[in-house]
């Protein structure tokens, strides 16, 4: 009888061990998960924000080389004017970026 209720006893540890040993997991699991999402999230953030400096630089350099031939042939032309639309259509999108990242960080707190 006795060997029976330590049988018992030893399948009840082992039973619980298992069982801590499988919620530890599980929940390093979840937070492995949540952190390759946030990375995932980051990743994406940081590819849309150098689409758009990249966008702002190219703009500010069609700008500069509209300035410079406007100033060379003393005259403005077209160049100019698409430059100045450009470089406004860039900045409006950083800025939008920009103002969308910093209200979700607000939001988030």
């Amino acid at each position: 009888m006795n060997l029976q209720i330590e049988i018992a006893l030893i399948g009840l540890f082992q039973a619980v061990v298992v069982a801590i040993i499988g919620g530890m997991f599980a929940r390093n699991s979840k937070k492995q998960k949540a952190a390759a999402d946030r990375a995932e999230t980051r990743a994406i953030l940081r590819a849309e924000e150098s689409r758009l400096a990249m966008k702002l630089m190219s703009s500010s350099v069609g700008l500069g080389i509209a300035t410079a031939s406007a100033i060379k042939e003393g005259k403005t032309n077209g160049k100019m004017d698409c430059a100045l639309s450009e470089a406004a259509k860039a900045e409006t999108e950083y800025r939008a970026f920009i103002q969308d990242i910093a209200s979700k960080q607000i939001s988030k707190h």
